[in-house]
């Protein structure tokens, strides 16, 4: 058998895959591509000789558990003589540089057919080490072994014992700016050019132009289609090409560009594109209510974080300030400070509004600008530490990071008494103790937004017989240790286990410092609440809790005495944010590209975020804590913020936003309840009832027939 070849004319078509022939197409049309080797169908076949066979659907008996066999037997299958050697040797030999990196890419027969591209079904790697290209490549096959990948084919009528299935091994090339393109030349319609990551400023000025006419070549000969590219140094290198499946692949809504919000008053003189913003989805799905939008215009002007951010048509951007500097310090020592010096200032009785600010910022800057910054920094030390020793940090830091006891645990502990309480004396003792800690968390980033506190009745409702999951458990991340440590030069031990410790400190910080935020912003809550309670007195308000939806300096002006508010003058700025909250709500900045699949799209590409398999009905999750999102159903959603999930039981979990070290992620992993992160676009091409399979291993999500 042949089980590795050079990618060229002479390769077998029948044995390279999808990927593989693409690259063959658009050299074929004179087009750059990287160099590459193929790692041919012969090998899974292999390796798959007198294992069990797959399940052509997920509703045979037993279907999952015989998949997952499948992938364990794959997984500890011996390579066949001689590969590893003849591997190795075409790695080297394609890259002769020192310390090059490679991209390890899925290349399934059927990714460059019409009709079922598995466009995102199969693992690829990338950014990785020459020591783990052999394990990439394993990993890569194990991507074919998946309930995702049996669900999907069988979806379009295929078994997955018939797929072809090999492997593309090309150097990496970390690009300026990557992305697609798409372009169906019997639509009267220019082709769609869309940078997925990287600095969008990085296409023009030439790479937009060729980019464009390479698509409009390769559509004159092979019809609608998408291809895939990267940019450097003002350098195109063309990475696939496949068919355009109308209209699913094609965008049903233009991307919007930032300028054509419409800004807040606050923000009207600011020009948003000076610079590359981006939609803080993760923490603020939803529009900002004026009082929160008053607190960021607040600490934008007076904090210096390393971000500048503003609140566009309702909803927060953010963007990198390149004037700001991080001193180094240890993370976990600077929280330690930060919250001493909060301690004192919220132990104020009855602050004024100008004093709860005063102390908003004054706290609001260590955590973002010092303690935040440095904790980040600590697991990027830790990642680049990992890759300088020849491992790929992707699959490790996940468990070399979990097990951490934090105020995410801690929030779990205390929501697990409450949610096993049966005693009504115990069960009252339960709730007071969660409302002590983290009383002032609300559902979701925005001053206006209730505290547990002040609705105890609806999360003692919620907690009722919650399943939350069982106590951390921290043998993943003691095992991956012990891995690492097992590879490692014995001189290089304290370094590695000095970086670790660090990291993981820097772990527990980034989940306390949100329930450190959490007391900051209930204060300033707690003092607009008096005023608003003072114009309510006074007439000017219907209702206390309208003073979030008047616009900050307003109210503090009022409250100063510097300009008092009339009640003609405040029923028109309600009018006018409640309005706009609503026209926000109806027209969200795009994510990114998968943001605009319709509705009908069979598969969902994000990332692993912790592992299992579930099937369920799709519950979408709009920050409607009050309602059902029990064991039966998978939960799906914009985002979760770290205060929500301990307090919520799916099978499973979809959210568009986040990476594999998030706080979803991790809580999920923490609570053996399978997620897929990062899944751009779940929530517009799912529906509630939906029948999904999630493969929290794969990063997947497939809509069953």
């Amino acid at each position: 058998m042949t089980f590795c070849v050079r990618l060229g004319p002479g390769a077998p078509p029948e044995k390279i895959g999808g990927k593989a022939r693409s690259l063959l197409r658009l050299a074929a049309a004179g087009l750059p591509v990287p160099k590459a080797i193929v790692v041919t169908t012969e090998l899974l076949a292999s390796l798959r000789t007198g294992g069990p066979h797959l399940p052509r659907t997920l509703a045979a008996p037993g279907a999952l558990t015989t998949v997952e066999g499948a992938a364990r037997a794959l997984a500890a299958a011996p390579w066949p003589e001689g590969f590893a050697s003849t591997l190795a040797r075409e790695v080297d030999t394609l890259v002769p540089e020192p310390g090059a990196r490679y991209a390890v890419r899925s290349s399934a027969s059927i990714e460059d057919e019409s009709g079922a591209l598995g466009a995102g079904l199969f693992m690829s790697r990338v950014d990785v080490a020459r020591g783990e290209v052999l394990e990439a490549v394993r990993a890569v096959l194990g991507s074919a072994l998946s309930p995702a990948a049996v669900a999907y084919l069988a979806q379009h009528g295929l078994g997955a014992d018939d797929l072809g299935f090999a492997v593309l091994i090309h150097e990496f090339i970390e690009g300026e700016a990557t992305g697609a393109a798409a372009f169906d030349p019997a639509r009267d319609e220019p082709p769609t050019i869309e940078v997925q990551s990287g600095r969008a400023a990085a296409i023009e000025n030439g790479p937009r132009a060729r980019i464009d006419e390479a698509i409009r070549a390769l559509a004159a000969e092979h019809g609608p289609v998408e291809i895939e590219w990267v940019v450097m140094e003002g350098d195109v290198t063309f990475l696939q090409l496949r068919p355009l499946n109308a209209p699913q692949r094609m965008p049903a809504r233009a991307a919007v560009p930032l300028a054509s919000f419409d800004p807040l008053p606050a923000a009207k003189d600011r020009d948003l594109n000076d610079t590359d913003w981006h939609w803080d989805a993760a923490h603020n799905p939803l529009p900002l209510s004026p009082a929160q939008a008053g607190l960021v215009s607040l600490v934008d002007e007076q904090c210096k974080i390393g971000l500048r951010q503003r609140v566009v048509g309702g909803y927060l951007f953010y963007a990198t300030d390149p004037t700001s500097e991080t001193t180094p310090i240890g993370a976990a020592d600077a929280l330690r400070g930060v919250w001493e010096a909060a301690r004192q200032r919220l132990a104020r009785p009855m602050p004024t509004l100008e004093q709860a600010l005063e102390t908003f910022v004054a706290i609001y800057q260590p955590l973002f600008g010092v303690v935040q910054p440095n904790s980040r920094a600590a697991t990027g030390v830790l990642a680049a530490f990992l890759r300088r020793s020849g491992f790929d940090p992707a699959p490790l830091l996940p468990k070399l990071l979990s097990g951490v006891s934090s105020a995410a645990t801690e929030r779990a502990r205390r929501a697990r008494t409450l949610a096993e309480a049966i005693d009504p004396k115990l069960r009252a003792a339960a709730l007071q103790s969660y409302l002590d800690e983290f009383g002032d968390e609300a559902p979701r980033w925005d001053v206006a937004a209730p505290t547990w506190r002040e609705r105890s009745a609806s999360l003692e409702r919620l907690m009722r017989g919650t399943n939350v999951g069982a106590p951390i458990d921290d043998h993943s991340w003691r095992e991956a240790d012990a891995a690492v440590r097992a590879r490692l030069p014995v001189e290089a031990h304290d370094e590695w286990e000095s970086r670790l410790t660090v990291a993981r400190r820097a772990v527990a910080v980034a989940e306390d410092d949100d329930a450190l935020y959490a007391r900051l912003q209930a204060h300033v809550r707690r003092a607009l609440l008096r005023e608003g309670e003072r114009l309510w007195g006074s007439g000017v308000l219907a209702d206390p809790n309208e003073v979030f939806w008047l616009p900050l300096d307003a109210v503090r002006r009022d409250a100063r005495g510097e300009g008092a508010l009339g009640y003609e003058e405040a029923a028109l700025a309600l009018t006018a944010a409640r309005s706009a909250d609503a026209e926000a709500r109806t027209n969200p900045p795009p994510l990114g590209a998968a943001d605009t699949q319709d509705v009908g799209t069979d598969v969902v590409r994000g990332r692993p975020g912790a592992a299992g398999a579930r099937i369920g009905s799709v519950r979408i999750y709009r920050g409607d804590m009050d309602h059902d999102h029990d064991s039966a159903h998978i939960l799906v959603a914009r985002t979760l913020l770290p205060t929500e999930l301990p307090l919520l039981s799916p099978a499973a979990i979809v959210v568009e936003t986040g990476g594999v070290l998030d706080h979803v992620a991790a809580q999920a992993r923490e609570r053996a309840i399978p997620a897929v992160v990062g899944a751009v676009g779940a929530c517009r091409a799912l529906r509630d009832g939906d029948q999904v399979l999630v493969d929290g291993s794969a990063g997947l999500v497939v809509r069953l027939a």
